[in-house]
This record gives structure tokens, sequence and C-alpha cells, in this order.
């Protein structure tokens, strides 16, 4: 095995780890990464509006990286009870059906202290405002016009029956122009030349000393890195095996997450918005029971996707693409309380599996109280489709090593406490309880540690 020693190392190449990379480079000359694969060659050459290349493992059909990730994190998971895609790389699937993000809940943040907790909302609006990101948050305003009977729809924003109507999450803008620049491929090639990626799987780390130990894997090639700090960015899953590996936890932990299902409607009206990438127009809200579905039309890049992954329907496409601006969607979602996912270390592997059956039971009628409204307020034809990918295969997974005190936490600038040289960023350590489109704080709380870093 060779050897190498770091100041500081970052572990993952999704977005919380490239956007703490692009603010601490502001003023570093340096960063190493370890990321396996991240300049994966398997991409569509196809010219299109969708950039397959930036897209994750699952939706290239990419199994073979996903087996990888799988067998090196030594993951087993109970194909009878949970389906696990998951965000397995370049940021997990958020970003690209939309990137959306809810524009206010920052009560999912008073875990940290207030001071922090303000910290983490300035570096979210510094974000929306370096990204030009549409919707609007607190004082940031950014928003894309619809036609008339959804601005309608909306104008009033009144409760009914428990359920809210609010206008445009955040989200990205339209690909072709300028601004929603928050993509992981934009974000590497603006700071590659600052980066240097180590192609590992990290597989274990140890304490040495006052250093980190990384043992690290790719295909037949160990190799350990030494750091004096390590940033640990690759996805709430790998970190909390890593972590539970670290302390030597075997009592299993609940993985926080959001059950999704995904309903597929025909408009009685069409549908636009000046967006290429139009994110959800609207969200309909749940505000005792936790849920919400939000609305988002049919465009190119969706249906280019469905098709990619569904080949069986690609002679529909040019009919698909004609109905487009009459066919939406909707995610149904669940709060992290009804979360039913675990991990569990069993000899040298871990166990992924969920204990509840009835997720699906509890999605349909949370689905139906949503199409009850739609069909009322004469939004679409009496014709649905439901889609439930199975029990974890949301993307949505967080809430592991929150702030707290117990052995398994970290502290307000997101270090271990058993060990403060190692910090985490990514989405394990925020506890999502309202906020069902958790990304854009994650994003936040990285580029706030960043600063920490880089003064």
């Amino acid at each position: 095995m060779s050897k190498n020693f770091f100041d500081i190392l970052i572990v993952g190449s999704g977005l919380s780890s490239l956007v703490f990379a692009e603010e601490f480079l502001k003023k570093k000359t340096k960063l190493h990464m370890i990321s396996p694969q991240f300049n994966n060659k398997n991409e569509n050459k196809k010219k299109s509006n969708v950039d397959y290349k930036t897209f994750p493992p699952q939706i290239k059909k990419d199994f073979n990286q996903i087996q990888d990730y799988f067998n090196y994190n030594k993951f087993i998971f109970d194909k009878k009870n949970c389906n696990l895609l998951g965000s397995l790389g370049f940021g997990g699937l958020s970003n690209y059906w939309g990137l959306q993000m809810d524009r206010d809940n920052d009560s999912d943040l008073n875990s940290f202290g207030k001071k922090t907790k303000e910290q983490i909302i300035r570096s979210f609006v510094e974000i929306l405002n370096e990204k030009s990101l549409s919707g609007s948050f607190k004082d940031y305003s950014n928003n894309f016009e619809m036609d008339s009977f959804y601005e309608g729809l909306l104008s009033t924003n009144k409760s009914e029956k428990n359920l809210i109507i609010k206008k445009s999450l955040l989200a990205l803008h339209d690909f072709k122009k300028k601004g929603g620049e928050l993509r992981p491929r934009l974000i590497f090639k603006k700071i590659k030349s600052k980066l240097v990626i180590h192609n590992y799987f990290l597989e274990k780390i140890e304490k040495k000393g006052s250093l980190i130990k990384l043992y690290c894997i790719n295909k037949k090639k160990n190799k350990i890195f030494l750091t004096k700090k390590l940033i640990l960015a690759g996805g709430t899953l790998s970190t909390t095996k890593l972590i539970m590996d670290y302390l030597n936890i075997r009592h299993e932990v609940p993985i926080k997450h959001h059950p999704r299902l995904t309903s597929v409607y025909l408009g009685r009206n069409k549908i636009s918005s000046k967006l290429n990438m139009t994110p959800g127009l609207f969200q309909i809200k749940n505000t005792k029971e936790s849920f919400s579905g939000d609305i988002r039309p049919a465009n190119e890049m969706i249906i280019d996707i469905s098709l990619k992954i569904y080949s069986i329907m690609r002679p529909l496409r040019s009919v698909l693409m004609f109905f487009k601006n009459y066919i939406f969607f909707s995610n149904t979602l669940l709060g992290s309380k009804y979360s039913n996912l675990f991990i569990k270390k069993k000899k040298d592997f871990f166990a992924i599996y969920s204990k509840k059956k009835n997720t699906l039971k509890i999605l349909k009628s949370k689905q139906s109280i949503i199409l009850s409204y739609l069909k009322n307020k004469k939004i679409i034809l009496p014709f649905y489709k439901n889609f439930f990918p199975g029990i974890g295969a949301d993307y949505h997974y967080f809430g592991t090593i929150t702030p707290g005190n117990s052995k398994l936490s970290v502290n307000n600038n997101c270090q271990l406490n058993a060990n403060k040289s190692i910090y985490i960023i990514d989405g394990s350590v925020i506890n999502f309880k309202k906020n069902l489109y958790p990304l854009g704080f994650v994003l936040a709380n990285a580029k706030r540690i960043a600063k920490l870093f880089s003064k």
C-alpha cells in the first residue's frame, strides 16, 4: 500500500462537496478530493437538451457503477422490502429533476444554535443570488411567469381544508440561458484546475495519533491517505456507514427520508412557463399532516429521461412531445416522521432494511387528497397513473448524525463530537421534519463550513 499525507481531504463529488470546494477555493489554491470515477466517460453522445453526462448512474443505466457503490461500501439491502437507488453519484437526482427547495421551513435548522442557523440562511441566500435561481425566499425574489390560468389559481394562497397552495419552489433557471449554474459539471468545470481528484472509494477511516487514516480502494488497488482534517460529503448512506464503523456502533441507526409517490395526470389546460426545464409550478401542502404534492409539467428533459428508463415507450416519443404541455406530474412526499429505513452493521457488511409495510397505503391516501383538489378545481381530467418506486427509492436521505450530545452527533460547526478533525457536510447532519426538499439547506451548510476553512 502507498501512503499520502494532506492537510485537508474532502470525500465525495456531489453538490455539497462541490459547493464546499467552490467556496473554499475562492481563497485557497488547491483542494484534494477523493471520488470514484468522477470523470466517467460513459455518456450519451447524441445532441439533445438533456445533459446525460451529468446524470447519476441509475439514470444512465450504469449499473456496474451502482454495484461498485454497494460492494465497496459493503452495503446489503433487503430487496424484498426496500428498493434503494438513492443519490449514488454527482449529487443525486434532486438537481436534475428541477433542483426543488422549500422557500421557508427554516425551523428544521433549530437543532443548530441561533447564530449558526442565521449563518446557514445567509449562505442559502448567497447561493440563490450567485446562481440566479428562480422562486422566492425571505427577501430573495427571482420568479418566472406562468400562463394566466395557473397564476390566477395561486393569487390568493388561501388554505382549503388544511391545504395551502404556494407558487414556485426555488429551482433551476433555463438550461439554455445564463443562470441556473447549480449543476455539478458546471461547478466542476469552473474549479477543476484547482482540484486534485483521487479516483478511489473510501472504505474505512481510523484515528492515527492526531491524524485521520483513510483506507481507500479502486478495483484491486489499495491506497492509504493520512490527513489532518477530513471533510465527509459522500452522501448520508456512505457517511453514516463510515462513522458507525469508526465509532464501532453496533445498534441499528434510523435513516431519515421522505417516502415518495409519483403521479402522472392529463391537464384540462395547457401548462407553460418561460423555463425550458420547468420546476414545480406550484406546491400543494398540508399544514397539519406533513405531506405535499408539487405540480410540474412534462418537458423534453423529463420525457427523454423517462424513455431512457422505460425504453418500451420510445416509439411514443413524438406523441408525448406533442401533448407534453398537457401532461404534468405530482410527487406526493411524506414528512420524515414516516421514515422506515434503517442501517445496522452485521459482521463485515452493513444491512439496509425497512420494517413497516404500509408506506404505499399511506402515500395513496395522501395522494387521494391532492387528486380530489385537482379534480375539484378542474385542473385535470379524471385520469391518472401512480408510480411507486419502492421504499427507500425516494433519494432524500438525511438526519443520521445531527447536532447533539450523543455518540453519533456533531457540534454547530459540523465536527464529529468524537473527533473534531472530522467534518460532515452532507445531509447526515440535518433532520428535515417539515422541509420536503432538503438540498438547499444542505448546500448552504456546506458553503458555511467552507468559509470556516478559508478564513
